[in-house]
């Protein structure tokens, strides 16, 4: 298990794992290193949907995404995101992560840990690779506030809505939007305490946070506006460049992600997703 840690206060990538046959202290390193560096990627795996699913077992019951046109067939607990038709209909969801989020923060409980798997990545003239998916690590981010502000956010709660992230997509059909009425705003602490790490960290996005529970509804959004930005800063990011077999885990706990869309229709990007649940945030 051989590993290197990014520049950054987040990522690392694994080299020297074999998933499926994974030994059990060898596991528990793992879970560690996503707890303290919130993205993880294990590079040069080879997983089918069982050896995924079984895999994503160990981390606890794993979640069926709302949107079922996207679920595997034969594991449901498996969400695909694709830019592929097959026999005229998308294989996944073609535009998930074009907002910066974290993965179940419209649910009181949301999603613990995700984890991608890279089943076929696009690639440039030139051979580079396409489509990375970029993170922002919300430990960091708090720590870099001002005192002041630490202060301020600590008491507050930010409501987010599902509802929200479809229906500002104007492009969106309006039944995506009534699907998404069906989970109701929920509310959860700005500034969380990790579960795990015991850490502090920012809780909000562009695609899912939508006003500041107790404040006037401009003071609202100014503050979610700077806090939207300052968590953006490159000094707590990380970029991961895709290869066919990554499996990259990160913590929805502590880091957001969104997703590049530098490829063409052409170009082929199938992705699975396992996903962990959580509990109610602190």
């Amino acid at each position: 298990m051989n590993i290197t840690l990014a520049p950054g206060p987040i990522g690392a990538a694994v080299h020297g794992l074999d998933l499926p046959a994974i030994a059990h202290d060898d596991f528990t390193k793992l879970r560690d290193l996503v707890h303290a560096r919130g993205v993880v990627a294990v590079r040069g795996q080879k997983l089918g949907e069982a050896e995924q699913v079984t895999f994503a077992r160990r981390f606890g019951d794993l979640q069926k995404i709302f949107i079922k046109d996207a679920l595997s067939t034969r594991y449901p607990e498996l969400f695909f995101v694709s830019n592929v038709d097959e026999n005229g209909k998308p294989l996944g969801s073609k535009d998930a992560g074009e907002f910066w989020h974290t993965d179940g923060a419209y649910l009181p409980s949301p999603h613990s840990v995700s984890m991608l798997y890279a089943v076929e990545v696009p690639h440039g003239p030139d051979g580079t690779a396409l489509g990375d998916t970029r993170f922002a690590g919300m430990a960091a981010a708090y720590d870099a506030l001002p005192p002041a502000t630490r202060e301020l956010i600590d008491g507050l709660r930010g409501v987010h809505s599902l509802y929200h992230r479809y229906t500002i997509k104007p492009a969106k059909p309006g039944s995506m939007a009534t699907q998404s009425a069906d989970f109701p705003p929920v509310s959860h602490p700005l500034a969380i305490r990790h579960p795990v790490t015991g850490r502090r960290c920012l809780y909000l996005s562009e695609g899912y946070t939508t006003q500041v529970e107790g404040l006037p509804q401009d003071e609202g959004q100014q503050l979610l506006a700077m806090l939207n930005q300052h968590v953006l800063k490159p000094e707590f990011g990380y970029r991961h460049a895709w290869a066919e077999g990554d499996l990259v885990l990160w913590d929805n706990r502590a880091t957001l992600h969104h997703a590049t869309f530098d490829y063409t229709p052409s170009q082929r990007r199938v992705m699975r997703r396992a996903t962990v649940g959580g509990g109610p945030l602190g």
